[in-house]
Order: C-alpha cells, then structure tokens, then sequence
C-alpha cells in the first residue's frame, strides 16, 4: 500500500514538478498563446526599470571588473519594483490513495504521480486564466490585483507619461461622412508610430481587442460592410461573423473574456503587433532554497508533506510575475460612440 513517505523521494521535488507542470499541454488563450510578451527571468524579487526617452528598459547587472555604462545626457528616472506572487495549493489525503497498490505494471510511485499530474492540470488551469488576467492589463500599462481589480502598478502614472485621449470611433453614427472611419483609422495609425520612435522600423501593424457591442457594431458599419462586399470574406456577412476582422489598416479582433474580466462591452484597447521589445513580461525565482539566485520561471511546483500526522500533502503552485509595456505612450483605447 502506498505510503506517505514516497513524497520524500526525487521524483517529488520541487525542480521534478515544476518539469512535469511545464510538459502539461498549454491552453492557448487569446494573449496568453499570441507570443505578445517575451519571457525574461530574473534573479530577484525587485525589478529596477528606468525610463529614458519615455522608453522603460531593465537595468542589468554588470560583471565585476567591467567597463562602467556611461552617463547619458537625457534625463532618467528610475523606479524599483516588486514582482508580486500569486500561489495556489491542493491537497492530496492519505485516504484518497490508500487503495493504491505496487502491483500490476506500474509502480505506486508512477500511480500518485499519475494522480499529482491530474491536480497539477488543474492548478495549471487557473495559473493560466491569471496570466491571461495579467497580460490583458498589461497591454494597457497596467498591473492590477486579480483579488479586486485595484491598481498595484500604473506605469503611466510611475513614469509621469500622460496616456493618449481615448479615441470616439462613433460607430453608431449612420450618416458620418464618407471614409470617415477609414480616416479615423489611419489618424490612429500614424499617432502610434509617431511615439513608438526607432522601436519600429517598417510599417506599424495595429490590433485592436474589442468589448463584444464595440465589435458588432464595428462588423455592421456601413464602409466595413462595403469592404467585404465584393471578396471572399463576403461569406461572413450572411453567416455568423468571425471573431476578428481587417479594417482600415487594424486587426480587431473580439475579445472574449468571462464573468472576472474581460474589455468592457463599449471598449476597445489598441497595441502595436511585432516590435521586438514591446511587451515584456519577467518572472522573479520561488521562493525556496532549492530556486534562490536562480533566473525565474513562469511557473513552480512542489509538494509539502504533513510532518505532524502524516495524513495530507500539498501540492502547490507558485508564480512571481512582472509584465511591462516597454514604451506605454503607444498604448491607445477607444470607444464605441
């Protein structure tokens, strides 16, 4: 019969799990699984960022003995800050596997680890929902508490950048002017790569991701409708429209979000697609012996057995996430009217 003592062994190690958690199959979600943000681990809990030109980089570590950076004219102000946690635990009762055998072709070890995997999914599950959670805010300059929706970081606001006025897309207005919204559009284009600066070389892609009335009524406009005319794409018009649509130069795209957070349903948040050092997204190490110095990864498990009565263990996950826009004056929002 299984015993509670296997949970001492490698194979339920904090560096074990946290491997079987990351060969879990990934769930892409809308900016989860898009790429947007480049992974970067980092040694510590705090995270030093300057802002030079309205630009926000991270400041590295230098090797000893090394040539100093050289001081910069420009103005730079620099701010320190705190990649917070966010854990999550399960418990596993001696009870729930004590018709566990050693017999057959598995092991009681490969047995309860079968059953770990399975709890891991789930707390995988909900880490991913949470990084979703972080990454929609952080297209919009933000770091928010997935507890209550209260403001932990606006970069705006940290770096004394003031945010672009949101854009009136007046997609309820049936007798605007011709090209109206195709002008709007490009008006739109041409202020974000005026602040995005040398980050972007070649023409500038825009995404949009729309609150679900902005997107029907956006689908329903009268020059988007005339675009699609006379294409392949004209399908759509007579079916059910596809989440996401080209216009004017922009991707919008509808987001669909859930009951804890989404765009609210007149909103639409734009963000360049492409440039390299846009979004960022860095994870400070867990906070055990077995981790410390080391770079951060998105994601850790372990496992902490009962000591005392030897009845549960837990399994928990653990994530010390900080995510950036590198340059948030090129951050763009809209309304529907």
């Amino acid at each position: 019969m299984a015993t509670m003592d296997i949970f001492e062994s490698d194979a339920f190690s904090v560096i074990e799990l946290t491997r079987a958690l990351e060969n879990i199959p990934f769930k892409p979600a809308t900016l989860s699984g898009s790429g947007l943000f480049s992974d970067r681990g980092v040694r510590s809990r705090t995270v030093v960022i300057e802002s030079r030109d309205g630009t926000l980089s991270l400041i590295p570590f230098s090797e000893r003995g090394s040539a100093y950076d050289q001081q910069m004219p420009e103005h730079r102000d620099v701010r320190a800050f705190v990649c917070r946690q966010f854990k999550k635990q399960d418990v596993l009762w001696a009870s729930e596997i004590q018709g566990i055998r050693a017999f057959g072709s598995e092991s009681e070890t490969q047995q309860i680890q079968a059953e770990v995997a399975r709890r891991l999914r789930r707390l995988r599950s909900d880490a991913e929902a949470t990084f979703e959670y972080h990454l929609l805010n952080g297209i919009q300059g933000k770091v928010l508490d997935p507890k209550n929706g209260t403001t932990v970081i606006d970069y705006f606001t940290e770096f004394a950048i003031t945010p672009a006025a949101e854009v009136d897309f007046d997609l309820d207005n049936a007798s605007s002017g011709s090209g109206a919204l195709r002008k709007r559009s490009q008006a739109l284009i041409e202020s974000v790569e005026e602040t995005l600066g040398g980050l972007s070389t070649g023409a500038v892609q825009l995404r949009a991701e729309c609150g679900s009335s902005f997107f029907a009524d956006l689908v329903a406009h009268k020059e988007v409708r005339e675009t699609y005319l006379n294409t392949a794409a004209a399908a759509d018009l007579r079916s059910r429209v596809s989440d996401e649509v080209s216009f004017g130069g922009i991707n919008f795209r509808r987001y669909r979000g859930n009951a804890a957070f989404g765009i609210p349903v007149d909103k639409a948040v734009f963000y360049p697609e492409g440039v390299e050092g846009l979004f960022e997204i860095y994870y400070a190490p867990a906070d055990t012996f077995e981790t410390v110095n080391t770079l951060g990864l998105p994601l850790y498990a372990r496992s902490i057995p009962d000591r005392d009565r030897d009845e549960w263990v837990r399994l928990e996950i653990e994530s010390n996430p900080l995510p950036i826009c590198t340059r948030p004056q090129v951050l763009r929002s809209a309304r529907r009217t």
